[in-house]
C-alpha cells in the first residue's frame, strides 16, 4: 500500500486545476487550463449570442406578419365596403342599383383580367441568396482587383 507522499498529484483523482503549481511547467498548464476555460466560456457566450440574435429575428418575423394577416383583413373589409358603396352610388346616378353593381363587377374583372395577361413584379425579389452569402463576390473581398480574362492566339506559332 502506497502512502500519500508516494502518491503523484494525477492519481489522486482530483480535478486538474487542483494540481500544485511549481515551476515553470505547472504555471503552463495552470495558465492553459484558464486558456482552455475562457475559450470554452467565450464560446458559450458566442452561441448564446447567436441564440438571442436568432430569437429576436423570429419575433420580428412573427410580429410582421400578424400585422400582415391584420391589415389584410381589414383592408378586404374596407374595400369591399368602398365597392359596395361606389356601386350603390352609381346605381343611385343611374336609377337602379343593378347598374352601379354591374360597373363596378366589369372594372374588377377587367383589372384581373390585365393583370392576369401582363404579370408584372409587384413584389421586388428576395435576393436571400446574397443576403445570406454576401453582397459582394469572393474575389472582391479579397482585395484583389478584378479583370476579365484575355487569350490571344498567335496564328504562326502553331505551325510545325
Amino acid at each position: 500500500m502506497e502512502s500519500l507522499q508516494d502518491r503523484s498529484p494525477s492519481s489522486e483523482g482530483g480535478s486538474p486545476s487542483e494540481v500544485p503549481r511549481s515551476g515553470k511547467l505547472g504555471r503552463i498548464a495552470g495558465h492553459t487550463r484558464g486558456l482552455v476555460e475562457d475559450l470554452r466560456e467565450w464560446i458559450d457566450l458566442r452561441v448564446d449570442l447567436a441564440i438571442l440574435e436568432m430569437e429576436e429575428r423570429i419575433d420580428d418575423l412573427r410580429n410582421e406578419v400578424a400585422l400582415g394577416i391584420t391589415l389584410a383583413f381589414l383592408g378586404f373589409f374596407a374595400a369591399m365596403f368602398v365597392l359596395t358603396t361606389v356601386a350603390l352610388g352609381l346605381g343611385w346616378l343611374l336609377g337602379h342599383p343593378f347598374w352601379g353593381f354591374l360597373i363596378v363587377s366589369v372594372i374588377l374583372v377587367l383589372t384581373v383580367t390585365a393583370l392576369a395577361q401582363t404579370r408584372p413584379e409587384l413584389m421586388p425579389p428576395s435576393n436571400l441568396f446574397e443576403q445570406i452569402r454576401g453582397k459582394e463576390s469572393d474575389s472582391d473581398e479579397d482585395g484583389r482587383p478584378t479583370r476579365e480574362a484575355q487569350a490571344t492566339v498567335d496564328p504562326s506559332a502553331e505551325r510545325d
